[in-house]
């Protein structure tokens, strides 16, 4: 039938989103990737290059609105049996344009406002007054705790980690080091803003240093993979240490010659750049295993688990 092409490009979708957000591959998946040999680069994109899966959604767009231009007079000349084809096609082409449009984040953007703040322990809503203003903050707006920016891959695990360390006074997980304005999780997902899944913190320097909480980033991952995190792959997931002063950055580096040490012949590849705006996810993303029941006291040492 006509519509046949267009649902092989719909039938190709799932795989290619699966690749754009490795959240959902199997374990068996990422092996096979690895078995490629599947080289992603470290640079973050600077462009929005259209993904695999924006390319097979217009593609979906054209071959589906191109059978509709034959179906349509057709059926309007009385041939009811391309009512079928109307229908089916019809149906494609709102599905591309919908989620074409949802790409470009302009469904799916939130009110940083409505974001959870300190009193449940959220950094999410002053995180996202200082994205607004276009700054990057040394410090809370009260001035008693230092800002700290970290990525170590899937943002879920990497909160519940920094949340049972005491002196980690409240956190915000959301997206930083890209090169698009208030990213929405779809947009990190596709691979093409340039993005980290990362997290942001307040903390007490006087009962933890910035310098460990460093060293609890690298421990959380394999400091030597490069854009990947467990089972988690892309450059949206690549870890690193964002300094928020001279000082941060001092003390980074010598977290990540510490590690390089052991490391060797290994070379480290998680990124130190300077923090950049960081901008909160949607609200559903900030504590999710803690929301999910996982115990996120200071002090447990329950495992992290990410998914499940």
């Amino acid at each position: 039938m006509s519509y046949l092409r267009a649902s092989a490009v719909l039938a190709l979708l799932p795989l290619a989103t699966a690749f754009a957000n490795p959240h959902q591959l199997s374990a068996a998946s990422v092996q096979q990737r690895r078995a490629s040999s599947l080289v992603m680069k470290e640079e973050t994109p600077k462009l929005n290059l259209p993904s695999i899966t924006t390319a097979l959604l217009g593609a979906l767009c054209v071959q589906s609105g191109v059978q509709l231009s034959t179906a349509v007079p057709a059926w309007l000349a009385g041939d009811g049996a391309s009512l079928t084809s109307v229908v089916i096609n019809a149906g494609f082409v709102c599905y591309a344009i919908f989620n074409l449009i949802k790409a470009t984040g302009v469904i799916g953007k939130y009110s940083y406002a409505s974001l959870d703040d300190l009193e449940v322990g959220s950094f999410a809503r002053e995180a996202g007054e200082w994205a607004l203003a276009g700054e990057i903050p040394t410090r809370s707006k009260d001035g008693r705790y230092e800002v700290a920016t970290f990525a170590g891959g899937c943002f879920w695990g990497t909160e519940l980690h920094f949340q049972r360390l005491p002196g980690v006074i409240a956190t915000c997980v959301g997206y930083t080091q890209g090169a698009v304005e208030r990213p929405t999780y779809a947009q990190v997902c596709d691979g093409t803003t340039g993005h980290t899944e990362g997290l942001q913190l307040i903390f007490d320097p006087d009962c933890i240093s910035y310098e460990a909480l460093c060293d609890k980033l690298l421990s959380t991952v394999d400091p030597t993979a490069l854009n990947r995190v467990g089972n988690d792959m892309g450059t949206q997931y690549r870890h690193g240490l964002y300094p928020h002063s001279a000082g941060q950055e001092a003390a980074a580096r010598r977290c990540v010659e510490r590690v390089q040490a052991t490391a060797s012949p290994r070379r480290v590849v998680t990124e130190i750049k300077p923090a950049a705006v960081f901008w909160p996810a949607e609200g559903y993303h900030q504590r999710y295993l803690q929301k999910g029941g996982q115990d996120a006291s200071k002090g447990s040492a329950e495992k992290v688990r990410c998914y499940g």
